[in-house]
This record gives C-alpha cells, sequence and structure tokens, in this order.
C-alpha cells in the first residue's frame, strides 16, 4: 500500500510540476479526471450473483471511465495546441497521467486478486 501511495504522489508531484512550468494553474485540471475515473465503473458494476450476463449499466459504467481517463489525456494535449501550457508542461502532465492510471489499474488488480484467491475455499 505504501508502494501505491509513492506512486500515486509521485503522479500528483508531476502534474504540479506541469503548472510551476507552465505559469498556470491549468494542467491541475486533469487531477479531477484521476479521481472520478474509478467511479462510473465501480458504481455500475454488476453485483448480481445469479445472472452470468453484465448487461447495459455496466457497459455504460465502462464506456464513462474510458472517457475520463481519455479526457484526462486529452486535457494537456488540446492546451499544449492552444499553446496555454509548453510542451514541457505537457510532457510533465502526460507522465503523471501515466503513473497515477497505472497506480489505479494495479492497486484494482492487486486487491481484486486477493479477493478471487480467497473466494476458493
Amino acid at each position: 500500500i505504501i508502494g501505491f501511495s509513492c506512486a500515486f504522489a509521485l503522479g500528483l508531484l508531476f502534474n504540479i510540476l506541469a503548472c510551476i512550468i507552465s505559469h498556470s494553474g491549468y494542467p491541475i485540471i486533469v487531477v479531477a479526471s484521476y479521481f472520478l475515473a474509478p467511479f462510473p465503473n465501480l458504481i455500475c458494476k454488476n453485483n448480481d450473483s445469479f445472472s452470468s450476463e453484465n448487461g447495459v449499466i455496466h457497459d455504460v459504467g465502462l464506456f464513462l471511465t474510458g472517457f475520463l481517463i481519455a479526457s484526462g489525456f486529452a486535457i494537456p494535449c488540446i492546451l499544449a495546441h492552444s499553446d496555454i501550457i509548453s510542451t514541457k508542461a505537457l510532457g510533465f502532465s502526460i507522465g503523471g497521467g501515466v503513473i497515477v492510471y497505472a497506480t489505479i489499474i494495479a492497486f484494482l488488480w492487486y486487491f481484486n486478486r486477493e479477493d478471487e484467491e480467497n473466494k476458493d475455499w
């Protein structure tokens, strides 16, 4: 857990450095997508143990999660394209996004794997 929190803090540090390099606070907008991205998937997860189908609600949750993840990379690209932030700030923001999303995926994978191992007995 300590490693996950250190990696997440490193990703946030990269976004703060992007704000410092660009002399504006616009790159910090991406942090909202970091916190909002896992929620649609967690809310719309199918918890019905009698049905093997995922359903439309689960697909909507996956779509919204993918939309938030894509917007986490698209917002800095749009800001750099319109010359609001520099390309260095774009690199820091994209690098922070990769670190944060990889940390979230690894965290969810690790703890879901542990739950699946305990279901066997």
